[in-house]
């Protein structure tokens, strides 16, 4: 069920408006802390809950009016689902929501260097144990005590779909004058698209690349190859206008739209002759990435790539998939895997701030924080025209 519960409490903005340092920037005061609390499968909640104080300590903490958040497909698996994959929800221990977010720090704990109040920030929203091997070799995002905003491993972690929230300083990245709110908060899906090109399977200089699945990520994905030298990249997707929006948003790309693959065929047998019917050049692909998680474009990806080539697994599955071994061993086809992201984030900020990655019209729909429980059902309803769906006070 949809509920809107607002615990007796008017959702009221004051009349005060402050200019920040250099006078280009304002802010509103709210005098509540209205945030999205998932308390189980279909059964959103709009809140009022406290607001927090910066801290100071090990991690100091900046405080952070949360200006504009996407939602993203792990946030509808928690909505509808009450969890992703094996994690599920505990009755009485309700989550904030939201993860890909932006705004505008309001406080700032003793001892930070680096942030003022009035720096616009994007939130890098995981925060590592700093201590274990992982963590020590930079490789932060796979650290097993990751406590990730709205997520339940390690959790329930309240998220960022509310006015204020506090992080260590560290996570909140300044963002240059030419990214706004809501391109601030397409930083962290970036930052996926970043961390699996730029750092994980940069493309060679002039290759050709093909990404599998024309969401916000693939999207991003193709575009941060380009940025990073490829010169010719190919989309694919089963649906029409989610490839009409990709060539509008990305002129270069060259798109195909997929068949879906009939429960009776063969995977393997299918993928294979899909591959070869498609007729791209047997040595074309240099890097394949594949963005669904769907078990058939996972086996499609494996034949597209050359010999040689690279199959970067970005789309999070459904577990367990089978793969074409033979194929995979004599081709000598390289399989990595993307889990978010570590040390992107600056890398995002710059491809935006340096116009190499372009972010305007990727978000289709924008909803006010009161309005959230309509922004799911939009995002969840995936009509055509609808891309990214965000939240906030833009």
């Amino acid at each position: 069920m949809l509920v809107r519960k607002l615990l007796g409490c008017r959702v009221t903005v004051s009349e005060k408006t402050e200019k920040w340092a250099g006078g280009a920037f304002e802010k509103m005061v709210y005098q509540d802390n209205l945030a999205a609390v998932l308390h189980g499968p279909h059964d959103l909640r709009m809140e009022i809950v406290p607001i927090e104080t910066a801290q100071a300590g090990a991690e100091t903490e900046v405080q952070v009016n949360i200006r504009a958040t996407g939602i993203c497909g792990s946030d509808l698996h928690y909505y509808h689902e009450g969890g992703v994959g094996s994690l599920r929800m505990t009755q009485g221990k309700p989550m904030i929501l939201g993860h890909e977010s932006a705004g505008v720090v309001t406080e700032v704990g003793e001892g930070v260097q680096g942030l003022q109040v009035g720096d616009r920030v994007a939130i890098e929203p995981g925060k590592e144990c700093k201590s274990c091997v992982y963590c020590k070799a930079g490789r932060y995002n796979l650290c097993k005590n990751m406590k990730f905003c709205g997520s339940l491993r390690q959790g329930p972690n309240h998220g960022t779909l509310r006015r204020y929230a506090c992080f260590p300083a560290r996570l909140c990245h300044k963002i240059p004058d030419n990214i706004g709110y809501e391109d601030g908060a397409l930083i962290e899906p970036l930052a996926v698209a970043v961390h699996a090109v730029s750092i994980r399977c940069r493309p060679p200089a002039g290759a050709t690349v093909a990404v599998l699945g024309a969401g916000p990520v693939g999207l991003l994905t193709a575009a941060t190859a380009f940025a990073e030298g490829a010169e010719d990249c190919v989309m694919m997707d089963i649906n029409p206008s989610r490839l009409a929006f990709a060539q509008q948003y990305l002129p270069k790309l060259k798109t195909i739209q997929l068949p879906l693959k009939p429960k009776e065929e063969d995977l393997f047998m299918w993928s294979e002759k899909l591959a070869h019917d498609l007729a791209l050049g047997e040595d074309a692909i240099a890097v394949v990435y594949e963005c669904t998680g769907v078990e058939s474009c996972m086996n499609l990806a494996v034949f597209l790539a050359r010999k040689g080539g690279r199959v970067m697994l970005i789309g999070m599955g459904n577990g367990r998939t089978l793969m074409p071994t033979d194929v995979i061993t004599t081709r000598e086809v390289d399989i990595l895997g993307n889990f978010r992201y570590a040390n992107s984030y600056p890398r995002a900020i710059a491809l935006v701030e340096q116009g190499r990655v372009r972010l305007d019209g990727l978000v289709t729909h924008k909803f006010s924080l009161e309005d959230t429980l309509r922004a799911f059902e939009t995002a969840q309803q995936a009509n055509e025209g609808v891309m990214k769906v965000e939240i906030g006070d833009f």
